[in-house]
């Protein structure tokens, strides 16, 4: 073929599949637009097969070929072998693996060079395929030469290569922020993606995703090479802000984040690509979401209370079959709360063993990283990576003591058979037979002495609880402070935020001392007598997890008394696994049908041994047959399956 005739046969291509706009520039959008003080970023997209996609910014090679400067063109870039050897497989496998790459991009190809097959006639590749190809630049586009460019889908801008993200619709309202690097091979910044409102004047974020293709990176060196993760928006991202779902807080820091968190920056490391900031409830904290509208809970008949803390990452993963992990931030419970509502696995990280440097923290004691997921094989891929920074698993011990406590866990007496055939099933797997455990019976036989005989309950009535509140409270001395000089009144917060606030500003230091004695109390009696909590413990404590479906509203702001199942993993700082393993049935007064939502367990064992408690629960329900994975959706499982009948999606 020859360059006019090429030329023209483009020229027809994007006027027959509308990929640029009347003016051939493909539509603008801005990168971000808000009162926010911010910069304003012009970004192009356009429409491939019914899609809206991003034109990444950033150049990554140029054709040889001349071409009109305002033409906008879905390309695929492959090595010559792929062209003129396995051109129709190689496409077909683009198509099935991965989600940004459809057939409308096999059109036009581009050869990369080195190849030594260029001016090959674009039949040879077959009809109605055109063939262009790279220029060899000595220059780097980013970190990579121009021949190391990854095989996949592209769009031509003019003559030159942009990466291909595709944008979706965050429908649900999970997200606080759709987010893309400015620089494809760095992540060193970032810019927020914000299109215009549709025809009906609805704004959801918009959330752009490269890719799969595009991750070649081998994995020992990045194990998380191209999973797509989520932070909260509680965690900073360079070029991003936060809000927190607090419009005081926007109101008073109204800029960007001058660094990345370090747990996303070692995201980032390991090779994850993080599409957003999902969003946190009132300052991690709150229920009502006065400011900003609550995500919404896909599971069930889609009227479900989402939960707090992590919500938005419990939704997008529940909802989006295009996000395979979300992150969040755990204090009190907040992630195993919003995981529950929505049907997922969850992993509480052992405290301090992931950095939180740059997040907004509750309290600097009992927060933790909490990793969501949908498969456990995943989960527990992510926990390695994670947690080791690795991509082989350290040596896997499985405990050789099951306790079985009978009087922390609170969940619907109705489902005592489930929560029995759970502790059955690890007794099971591990080969050992649990010991039935009352915490508060075990303390009354072997009280510490500092308790002076008091009961377990009364002598840590207020030490859990109100030790939390008082940090939190004092953890935002600065913005209150800040806040009252610029605009001479109090922040406007959620009734959950005040009324723990409430409780903080009234423990004094000295009752917080106390509080934290009575704490190492507690852990030191635990330890000794219950089971070690330190690296290198033989135990793991296996406790049921309350069901409150069906819930359409957020409970009323309370006080949690004593030694309560969300709190006990905070206490001991040790690592805690929420898993889905069966599923009951109710009528729902929404959708007047049968809904399902799954039982739970937890599983809590000594610091540092996050890893294996995730594995310990993978092996349990292989060797039981039950589900490792949910699904997205309205069904957590298939609605004519309990989890622990099914033999299928192991």
């Amino acid at each position: 073929m020859s360059m006019v005739s090429q030329d023209a046969r483009l020229g027809d291509y994007t006027k027959s599949y509308s990929y640029s706009s009347p003016a051939g520039q493909g539509r603008i959008a801005n990168s971000w637009s808000s009162s926010m003080s911010m910069s304003l970023k012009t970004v192009l997209t356009t429409v491939v097969a019914g899609s809206q996609y991003l034109i990444h910014p950033q150049v990554l090679g140029t054709i040889q070929e001349t071409i009109k400067p305002d033409a906008i063109i879905p390309v695929t870039v492959l090595e010559p072998e792929q062209l003129y050897s396995h051109l129709e497989e190689t496409l077909r496998l683009f198509d099935l693996y991965d989600d940004v790459f459809t057939p409308e991009f096999g059109s036009v190809l581009i050869e990369k060079p080195g190849g030594g097959s260029s001016g090959v006639a674009a039949t040879s590749v077959g009809a109605g395929k055109s063939v262009m190809h790279l220029r060899n630049d000595a220059v780097r586009a980013g970190k990579r030469a121009v021949s190391d460019l990854p095989a996949g889908p592209y769009i031509l801008h003019g003559p030159n290569v942009h990466q291909a993200w595709k944008i979706y619709d965050d429908t649900l309202d999970a997200f606080a922020f759709g987010v893309y690097p400015e620089k494809v091979d760095e992540m060193d910044g970032f810019d927020v993606l914000q299109l215009p409102a549709d025809s009906s004047g609805s704004r959801h974020a918009s959330i752009p995703v490269p890719s799969r293709l595009y991750d070649t990176v081998p994995p020992e060196k990045a194990p998380l090479r191209g999973r797509r993760f989520t932070v909260p928006d509680s965690m900073s991202l360079k070029g991003v802000p936060s809000s927190i779902s607090s419009a005081s807080w926007s109101g008073l820091h109204n800029g960007t984040a001058g660094t990345t968190a370090a747990f996303a920056q070692r995201l980032i490391d390991l090779g994850a690509v993080i599409v957003g900031k999902t969003k946190s409830s009132q300052l991690g904290s709150g229920r009502e979401w006065a400011d900003v509208v609550a995500p919404k809970n896909p599971r069930e008949d889609g009227h479900q209370d989402a939960g707090g803390g992590p919500t938005g990452a419990a939704a997008s993963l529940a909802g989006y079959g295009w996000l395979r992990a979300s992150t969040g931030l755990d204090a009190i419970g907040q992630a195993f709360g919003a995981a529950a509502a929505q049907g997922l696995f969850a992993l509480r990280t052992s405290t301090g063993s992931l950095p939180l440097d740059g997040a907004r923290t509750s309290s600097p004691k009992s927060d933790s990283i909490g990793l969501l997921g949908t498969e456990l094989s995943e989960l527990f891929h992510d926990a390695v990576a994670i947690v080791h920074q690795s991509l082989s698993s350290p040596p896997i011990a499985f405990p050789k003591r099951l306790i079985s406590v009978t009087d922390l866990g609170n969940a619907d007496k109705t489902h005592g058979d489930d929560q029995e055939r759970f502790v059955a099933a690890v007794e099971a797997f591990l080969g050992v037979k649990s010991k039935t455990d009352s915490l508060q019976k075990s303390w009354a036989s072997k009280p510490p002495t500092e308790a002076n005989g008091q009961a377990l309950q009364s002598y840590m009535r207020d030490a859990p609880f109100l030790s939390f509140c008082h940090e939190f409270y004092h953890q935002y001395d600065g913005f209150r402070k800040d806040y009252r000089t610029k605009c001479g009144k109090e922040p406007a917060m959620e009734a959950t935020v005040m009324h723990q606030w409430d409780l903080g500003r009234n423990v004094s230091d000295a009752e917080y001392k106390e509080y934290q004695a009575r704490t190492a109390v507690f852990q030191r009696w635990f330890n000794d007598k219950v089971m070690p909590i330190g690296e290198g413990g033989d135990g793991i404590l296996v406790m049921p997890f309350a069901s409150d479906a069906p819930r359409y509203t957020a409970p009323k702001p309370e006080t949690i008394h004593g030694v309560a199942p969300e709190l006990l993993a905070s206490l001991l700082g040790a690592p805690q696994v929420l898993a889905p393993f069966a599923q009951f049935s109710y009528e729902s007064t929404v959708s007047h049908r049968t809904e399902h939502h799954p039982i739970y367990a937890t599983v809590l064992g000594p610091r540092g041994s996050d890893a294996m408690l995730v594995k310990l629960v993978q092996a349990t329900f292989q060797q039981a047959r039950w589900r490792t994975r949910v699904d997205e959706g309205r069904f957590a499982f298939p609605p004519d399956q309990n989890a622990r009948k099914g033999d299928d999606g192991l």
